[in-house]
């Protein structure tokens, strides 16, 4: 079993990514307690998979005193560290397609293994109706007891971790950056410290000093999906990053949402018309009212039905039918 230390060790190498690494801690047949054993490891999974490279033991030996000093400066910074095997890593995302395979977390990382929670997501540049409803529905889920999961990008994100704090509930802000490197949106940072007094966690899986870059953003987008039971549109256009979002809620065959605006609210309104798409297309269950919310938790899995699957370990026969995202062409991040 390869711990928090030797994860990062293999990030640390060229050539080795997510895949490259999920391989090594898949296959592991033994705990390596030095970097020439991480090498002798790695040889032995380069047996059944070729793809993997096979680096010099001077290139592992510079990135595991890294790792280490690495994770000592997270402690220092009391930033929790999460490699896939341990405990306290999320059931939910160790099931999601290109799982991640180490995480970063500040505050109360308890929280990223929550029975129900929900993301709450939409467009930077909100309708007035949308930031209403964005902030209404985090209050309705959290009053409900649910952890409201987004991204602190400006918008709907901030309006749905506003109202998750307002019903004094916990947020998990997923970060497309290194947990050291400085909130963005920088007028975010008052909220983020919020979230954090009230409970909450930052999460990513960047490590310390790296920067966000557009694709990071996508990236994040899976793990808002892979934390959450159930995902919730606000506001989106039929253009936009929110839509690579609802492409992994898709994909992880989790129920969607979307609001479903009053038509007053939605002539001229373009942020939402990829509410109307997904709604139109049959591919999200329109939410409006408070029935409406209630329905849509009663459609999500809780944590410990997922465990008690888990633990049954029984092999599911592969699903050769596995649902791809719909979503148009046309979509862009930004």
């Amino acid at each position: 079993m390869l711990d928090r230390v030797h994860i990062l060790t293999l990030l640390g190498l060229s050539g080795f990514g997510r895949s490259s690494v999920s391989t090594v801690v898949e296959e592991a047949t033994f705990t390596p307690s030095t970097p020439a054993e991480i090498l002798d490891l790695i040889h032995i999974v380069r047996e059944k998979s070729t793809r993997i490279k096979v680096p010099s033991l001077v290139a592992i030996e510079a990135s595991f005193k890294l790792a280490q000093s690495t994770i000592e400066k997270c402690n220092k910074l009391d930033i929790h560290v999460m490699g896939r095997t341990d405990k306290d890593f999320p059931i939910r995302l160790k099931s999601i397609p290109d799982a991640p395979v180490l995480l970063f977390a500040k505050g109360n990382y308890k929280s990223l293994n929550s029975e129900l929670s929900v993301a709450v997501i939409g467009t930077r540049e909100p309708s007035l109706y949308g930031e209403r409803c964005g902030e209404l529905y985090a209050t309705r889920f959290a009053e409900k007891g649910l952890v409201v999961v987004s991204g602190l990008a400006k918008g709907i994100d901030t309006t749905g971790h506003r109202g998750c704090l307002k019903a004094n509930g916990q947020t998990i802000a997923v970060l497309a950056q290194g947990l050291d490197t400085g909130i963005y949106p920088a007028e975010n940072r008052p909220l983020a410290q919020e979230i954090l007094d009230q409970g909450g966690c930052w999460l990513s899986e960047y490590s310390l000093g790296v920067r966000g870059r557009p694709n990071f953003f996508v990236e994040r987008d899976r793990l808002q999906a892979g934390l959450s039971a159930g995902v919730v549109v606000i506001e989106t256009d039929i253009k936009g990053g929110t839509m690579h979002t609802v492409g992994f809620c898709q994909e992880q065959q989790k129920p969607l949402g979307c609001l479903n605006h009053p038509e007053k609210f939605f002539i001229n309104n373009n942020k939402a018309r990829g509410n109307r798409y997904l709604i139109d297309q049959g591919k999200a269950l329109p939410l409006y009212s408070q029935e409406d919310i209630d329905m849509f938790i009663s459609k999500m899995e809780p944590l410990s039905v997922i465990q008690q699957k888990t633990s049954i370990k029984r092999v599911e026969p592969q699903n050769k039918n596995k649902i791809k995202p719909d979503i148009p062409d046309q979509l862009e991040l930004f």
